[in-house]
């Protein structure tokens, strides 16, 4: 027991201390996000052997406490997910009913019935198996546009498969409650805290501010994103689908952080917006030119870049709230008219 105690102490402390760090480098939507999320998960964890050592009237405020905490990780880290890709990103009021679960459980203090909380806890674990699907659907659905951003692909597919992890020790924990399971939950947390604030260590740009301290950085951020400009529409590299970050900045001989920092600063966009709108442009072009009809849909989607047909519609309707034939019909029919 005193082992076990002793490894969560290093997880939860880990995982609290992480998330005051991510707090003071920047106020970003998604490090808030990320550093909410690790105070769930250090609930969650803490609470499982907190259990174990505290007065048993103690017991059941302990478990609501944890049980709470897990209904809103799913949630937060869909959240999360979003506002990497999206800079734009903001809380809806929609948005905010995902968290009523967590919102709710607490009341349940009042109740007093173990019976309901151990139910509870299947229900929740469930809850949490839901959001997890969403992510990874959410994630795989958009992967054409947000492995663009490689660095943040590779982060958000990191941070999906580790808390799939420490739910498959959750589902452990509801369904057997031996001290080995509870060792190997705060364990599999331990190492999980580490081993990812080790990955993230050497890919600090994913938490620091976008936004330059000093004139002398602007300017050269400045000159950086305007050479990102250059050769994406003088060499139409967008048309490439396999365009990410790390190749652009092979092209200008650049790091890719600074490339990616660059084009946040000068675009105000994340690499993958900034690339969808240069290919939504390109079809725009193909889509009204004279000879738009000897295009079908699906070519003029491989010709602006885009590998699949259903991740070109997706992007087009979310411009131009239309599908492309019928932006082509209506656009060609008003030319014809002013004409």
């Amino acid at each position: 027991m005193n082992y076990i105690l002793i490894v969560c102490i290093l997880a939860v402390g880990h995982s609290l201390f992480s998330a005051i760090a991510l707090m003071t480098l920047s106020h970003k939507l998604s490090n808030r996000l990320l550093a909410l999320l690790l105070v769930l998960l250090a609930l969650r964890i803490g609470k499982s052997v907190i259990q174990m050592i505290i007065k048993p009237e103690m017991s059941y405020l302990v478990s609501i406490i944890g049980l709470t905490a897990m209904a809103a990780i799913g949630p937060v880290l869909y959240f999360l997910l979003r506002s990497l890709f999206d800079t734009k990103a903001r809380a809806t009021k929609s948005d905010y009913l995902h968290l009523l679960p967590a919102f709710l459980l607490p009341f349940l203090y009042f109740v007093l019935d173990w019976n309901v909380l151990s139910l509870l806890y299947y229900i929740i674990t469930g809850h949490v198996l839901l959001y997890l699907a969403i992510g990874f659907w959410f994630i795989l659905s958009n992967r054409e546009v947000f492995k663009t951003d490689d660095l943040k692909w590779k982060w958000a597919i990191l941070l999906l498969l580790s808390v799939s992890l420490l739910w498959c020790s959750f589902v452990l924990q509801v369904t057997n409650y031996h001290p080995i399971v509870y060792a190997t939950n705060v364990i599999t947390a331990a190492v999980l805290f580490y081993g990812i604030s080790f990955w993230a260590l050497t890919r600090a740009r994913l938490f620091l501010p976008e936004s330059p301290s000093k004139r002398e950085n602007t300017n050269a951020l400045d000159e950086l994103g305007k050479r990102v400009k250059e050769v994406l529409e003088t060499e139409q590299l967008y048309i490439d689908s396999n365009l990410n970050v790390s190749l652009l900045a092979t092209r200008l001989k650049s790091p890719p952080y600074l490339v990616s920092k660059a084009i946040n600063h000068y675009f105000n966009q994340t690499f993958s917006e900034v690339l969808i709108n240069y290919r939504i442009g390109r079809a725009e072009e193909l889509l009204l030119s004279p000879d738009s009809k000897s295009y079908t849909i699906e070519a003029v989607a491989f010709e602006s870049g885009f590998s699949t047909l259903s991740a070109f519609y997706v992007a087009f309707k979310k411009i131009h709230k239309t599908t492309p034939a019928q932006f082509r019909l209506n656009k060609g029919s008003r030319m014809k008219i002013a004409k």
